[in-house]
């Protein structure tokens, strides 16, 4: 009894939904070639696939790092704003700790996002797509 063969779209789609610590095109082109795929459709497959990933994350991510990073800047202007005021120490120190805590993260994000678009790119490059 033979099988039938599984499409590209779905072996995409269980990729992503499984859990990953940093994600590879190699990963998913290695994953369709051995489903039987031929490998210059599997490499465009996957950076197509990966493409429109990078959209999503890029437009839910880029927006919060944002939004982080204004924040930041709004919280750092409020403490340079009230540092000359004596007593408010709670108050700065509060500031500065947000403060810091969207920096981190904004600029996490950020490099997570430009990690996953070099991915990309040097994987087109690589490929010659």
């Amino acid at each position: 009894m033979e099988r039938e063969p599984v499409s590209a779209s779905e072996i995409i789609q269980a990729y992503f939904n499984e859990p990953h610590r940093q994600h590879r095109v190699a990963d998913l082109e290695q994953r369709l070639l051995s489903k039987g795929y031929v490998q210059p459709e599997a490499a465009q497959q996957a950076f197509m696939a990966y493409r429109t990933y990078f959209k999503k994350v890029a437009s839910r991510k880029g927006l919060l790092v944002g939004f982080f990073m204004l924040l930041a800047i709004t919280f750092l202007y409020r403490v340079i704003s009230i540092s000359g005021q004596i007593g408010n120490f709670m108050q700065i120190s509060a500031f500065l700790a947000i403060t810091a805590t969207l920096l981190t993260l904004g600029v996490i994000w950020g490099m997570q996002l430009f990690q996953l678009k070099e991915e990309i790119s040097s994987f087109r490059d690589l490929r010659r797509l």
